[in-house]
């Protein structure tokens, strides 16, 4: 069942929880900054050279609801430990009506102050217990968010601010409960998995299949590896899954890998037996990027 273990995987690994991120801010804190905006004490250092994500108009300074403001607000909001919440909201402030009209830009602040307010309780929300990748667990967390977030947002909001990722939420979860239903056969599991993929656009099918691909290629190759593969045999089934270009390079990594992994052993070998020599050894056989590595292995 190696794609069942894919897609359970892929869940998260595509980002499940990419909408749904915490800020983990003290209520008090987030009601002061509401309440006394301080100045902005200039751009925070993670932002310098960069420009803020999400378009917020069609280029009539109206504010248009969308994902897109959402990926504004966290864009400042990476900003968060290096700035005071007040100063970041500050900065988006001036953000708003640098790009909005007056009315457009209260309307965004507001929605920011919202938006804070939810990942600030998202942040004490307490995950379903589960040891595993269960499809009723990640449901009942995905319904306790959305009832979370109905409280800070009105119905239209909630469709125009996240319904996309809502969709993609709710796709994945059907995903993963149909790879775990144990009352079907594997022919009828692919047959619902395909008619579940063809109610997606090109573009949406594309942007699931690819994690789903790369973990099940790195799953076929330990699978053939665990049973003694050799080189000839990997680059055979990364071929048939992903073509010969992108099998040389997977072979090229593996490659590097090796012998990464052979001079460090030769370290690890001298500093047992002569540790007077091995750090010359590590000194002059290792690049000082190289040698901040090795202390994984130290």
């Amino acid at each position: 069942m190696l794609w069942v273990g894919a897609w359970a995987a892929a869940v998260v690994a595509a980002g499940w929880w990419r909408s749904h991120l915490a800020v983990e801010v003290p209520a008090p804190t987030v009601a002061a900054s509401v309440a006394t905006p301080n100045p902005g004490v200039g751009l925070a250092a993670s932002l310098q050279g960069t420009r803020p994500d999400g378009r917020l108009h069609a280029g009539d300074a109206e504010l248009v609801l969308s994902a897109e403001l959402v990926r504004r607000f966290d864009y400042w909001l990476t900003a968060h430990g290096e700035k005071p919440l007040a100063a970041i909201r500050a900065d988006i402030q001036s953000d708003l009506a640098r790009e909005l009209n007056p009315a457009s830009s209260d309307r965004g602040l507001r929605l920011f102050d919202a938006y804070v307010a939810y990942k600030s309780e998202l942040a004490r929300l307490q995950p379903e217990p589960s040891g595993r990748m269960d499809a009723d667990a990640l449901g009942r967390q995905l319904q306790a968010i959305r009832t979370l977030r109905s409280r800070h947002f009105a119905a239209d909001e909630v469709v125009a601010l996240f319904g996309g990722s809502d969709a993609d939420d709710d796709h994945a979860l059907s995903r993963l409960r149909i790879a775990q239903d144990p009352s079907l056969t594997e022919a009828a599991r692919r047959q619902r998995l395909q008619q579940l993929s063809a109610q997606r656009s090109p573009e949406q099918r594309a942007a699931e299949t690819e994690p789903v691909l790369h973990l099940a290629v790195s799953d076929a190759v330990a699978e053939a590896r665990a049973r003694g593969a050799d080189a000839a045999e990997v680059r055979s089934i990364r071929t048939r899954m992903v073509g010969a270009d992108a099998a040389e390079r997977l072979a090229r990594v593996d490659a590097d890998q090796a012998a990464w992994q052979s001079r460090v052993q030769v370290y690890l070998a001298l500093r047992q037996s002569q540790p007077a020599e091995a750090a010359t050894h590590k000194s002059t056989h290792f690049s000082p990027t190289e040698q901040l590595r090795l202390g994984a292995y130290e």
